[in-house]
């Protein structure tokens, strides 16, 4: 598999960026998985740190990847929370970070943690974001390839996988008090502009999706639920915007307001440990000919889909 890289020469001018702005049930596995890349989980916000990464948060994923065949030491769990470290293989940043840190202040350090110890290496990863998480992991990439300012000049990064990430908000964003990086999840007037500069337009970049520049190269997959009440279907798949794969998982197939199938609950933290072959409501796009959306009744559990859309080329689905 070729590799791919976001480059960014040094030359180009840092970005000004203010914090108050920024299944399928019977899918085809023929094809032999490649061997996998070094795969990065990236926990969502925790309003009080520390986050166990590697029992309550990221537990069940753990276990799934390692029967799946992942060598656990290919697995690194990723902090950004004072106290994580305890409680997470890597710490990113001075490991002093608590939830009224900017969100792209630990993209920063996320990307430089790519950089430092897999891109000047040689290597690539594939990443898994759940909740903030993946707005960490798409800052990273967009705060690279425009050059922003403490950026490294480049992070290679195969496939990222969001699962339940506010691309669009909140479903409950900030009322009153709350802290820095809630309220930067907020859309609207509530919130501090963040959530509406992931799709401004900007030198370079058309309305900063992730089929502009910025995220070319990288192999993007969304998953959101209908039942998750704290990031809406259409935030978390970025409804109206490009990935190369979305999953949605809705019991509702055929969009008429009634349910045409049940599964399990599939809520916010379910998005990140529910396993399985089958039995999920379950409709998905893919990008190119006869895209979708398709529906099944049967569709893989969103553990399923995250494995298959690090793990092979292209993600497995039929067409």
């Amino acid at each position: 598999m070729s590799v791919r890289r976001i480059r960014v020469l040094a030359a180009v001018a840092a970005l000004a960026v203010t914090v108050s702005v920024p299944i399928a049930a019977q899918a085809s596995e023929e094809r032999p998985p490649r061997p996998p890349n070094v795969l990065l989980l990236v926990h969502g916000y925790n309003e009080n740190p520390p986050t166990d990464c590697n029992g309550l948060i990221w537990g069940e994923a753990l276990q799934y990847f390692q029967d799946a065949g992942y060598d656990r030491a290919n697995i690194r769990t990723i902090g950004y929370y004072e106290g994580d470290e305890a409680y997470c293989d890597d710490v990113v940043g001075d490991g002093k970070a608590g939830p009224d840190r900017p969100i792209q202040d630990i993209a920063r350090d996320f990307a430089n943690y790519i950089y430092d110890n897999y891109t000047s290496k040689g290597r690539e990863v594939d990443i898994i974001g759940h909740s903030m998480g993946g707005l960490v992991t798409r800052v990273a990439v967009l705060g690279t390839g425009e050059g922003w300012a403490g950026f490294p000049p480049e992070v290679a990064v195969d496939d990222i996988v969001t699962a339940g990430t506010p691309h669009q908000g909140l479903v409950y964003g900030c009322q009153a008090e709350c802290t820095y990086q809630w309220r930067q999840m907020t859309s609207g007037e509530n919130g501090t502009g963040f959530i509406d500069k992931l799709h401004e337009s900007a030198p370079g970049a058309a309305d900063r999706g992730l089929d502009d520049p910025w995220a070319a190269g990288i192999d993007w997959s969304l998953i959101g639920s209908k039942e998750d009440s704290l990031v809406s279907y259409s935030s978390a798949i970025d409804q109206g915007y490009f990935a190369h794969q979305k999953y949605g998982y809705d019991e509702d197939l055929n969009g008429d307001g009634t349910a045409d199938c049940s599964d399990p609950d599939v809520d916010h933290g379910e998005l990140i440990s529910l396993t399985g072959d089958g039995g999920y409501c379950l409709r998905y796009w893919h990008h190119g000919p006869h895209g979708g959306p398709h529906t099944t009744s049967d569709g893989w559990s969103p553990l399923k889909a995250a494995r298959n859309a690090v793990r092979y080329q292209g993600d497995g689905l039929p067409r």
